[in-house]
């Protein structure tokens, strides 16, 4: 086993069949309100093929469906696959994939025109987010645009990083923006917030593929 998929393993162990997707739906509000920093930044998607990462039981995917020409879902885990493939069966313009923790295969080199992760890259490990970043390039159409929700905490977990706040991974704004750059993105716009009632927290970042 690699040592990002060994990432991947220390954090998804915590996810599978976790009362936390149960817990998450009250919590839904805080990304989809008018006004919310999310919301503001979602917007600016276009949402004719749209990927949704770590799409968890697919309480976000449920509500931007609607709007979408093409929906994928995408999660470590083939159970919360088959959850939102449920949850979103009415919908023609969905389809769903298991995928490895650290990249997007099988999805085809300049397919996607958004993707989006909230609520899940904050408890990634930095080498999974800097692989995530490589491949959002190669899947991105040019011009197209990629919203992540990360942590933005500094400090390197001393035992694991379920013991930070809020179960938060090693990373900020600044390395973000690093890895946005090295994979030949560009940040469009960030927005540092707090989470839990502990200040600056997290951070959302959108980022873009060069190009018409």
């Amino acid at each position: 086993m690699s040592d990002i998929e060994k990432s991947v393993e220390v954090v998804g162990a915590a996810w599978r069949q976790s009362p936390y997707y149960d817990d998450a739906e009250r919590w839904t509000i805080l990304f989809w309100n008018d006004g919310t920093p999310f919301r503001k930044f979602f917007d600016q998607l276009d949402l004719d093929t749209v990927l949704e990462l770590a799409c968890g039981h697919g309480r976000h995917s449920a509500k931007v469906a609607p709007q979408c020409g093409r929906l994928i879902l995408m999660d470590i885990f083939q159970e919360n696959i088959d959850f939102s493939r449920h949850r979103l069966r009415f919908f023609n313009n969905v389809e769903s994939h298991v995928n490895n923790g650290y990249n997007f295969q099988p999805i085809a080199d300049r397919s996607l025109s958004s993707i989006f992760c909230y609520d899940a890259m904050v408890h990634f490990a930095p080498e999974v987010v800097r692989s995530y970043l490589k491949d959002t390039a190669r899947v991105l159409k040019p011009g197209g645009r990629a919203l992540f929700h990360h942590s933005n905490y500094p400090m390197a977990p001393k035992e694991h990083y379920g013991q930070n706040p809020h179960s938060r991974n090693q990373m900020t704004e600044a390395t973000f923006r690093d890895y946005t750059r090295e994979a030949g993105l560009e940040t469009l716009g960030t927005q540092i917030i707090s989470w839990g009632q502990i200040p600056d927290l997290d951070c959302i970042s959108l980022v873009g593929k060069p190009g018409a």
